[in-house]
């Protein structure tokens, strides 16, 4: 009995510490989530959620949507992102700010992107790099639109 009670006594005291960033989440959906953090450091996994920073692996089943991603962001359905470095993939990829890296999946969108798009349809305001699909959209590109591929830098 006593040395049951100094294990529950650690494991509280060890449950007690409180980190910057979780190593591990498993999400349901949005706010079921153990542990409910905003701030992961390793790896984010679940059905569908939404965690504002993650840096190393967000895989979900239906989505994955983020404020700040360094990693790869995963989800079989839809991903959302604001600031992403990385990669992204999905059946639809959609970002709203900034991309370093590469989207990969069949509609993929960003406002602006420093990388590759590979994907049926390609949408960029913005971009510094490559787009490899059967439409490409760049914006501000030479050529707004290409198909096979398009590129500008």
């Amino acid at each position: 009995m006593k040395r049951l009670l100094s294990a529950l006594c650690a494991i509280a005291a060890f449950a007690s510490i409180s980190f910057a960033a979780t190593p591990l989440k498993l999400s349901i959906w949005e706010k079921i989530a153990i542990p409910q953090d905003d701030s992961v450091n390793g790896l984010e996994i679940g059905i569908g959620t939404y965690t504002p920073e993650v840096k190393g692996i967000m895989c979900n089943l239906i989505y994955a949507k983020t404020d700040d991603c360094s990693g790869w962001q995963h989800a079989w359905l839809i991903t959302f992102t604001k600031l992403f470095k990385g990669l992204q993939t999905s059946i639809i990829n959609l970002n709203s700010s900034e991309i370093a890296g590469i989207q990969k999946g069949f509609f993929n969108k960003a406002v602006s992107i420093k990388g590759l798009q590979v994907g049926f349809i390609n949408v960029a305001e913005n971009m510094e790099g490559v787009q490899i699909g059967f439409i490409n959209f760049i914006k501000n590109g030479p050529i707004p639109i290409m198909i096979i591929a398009n590129a500008k830098f």
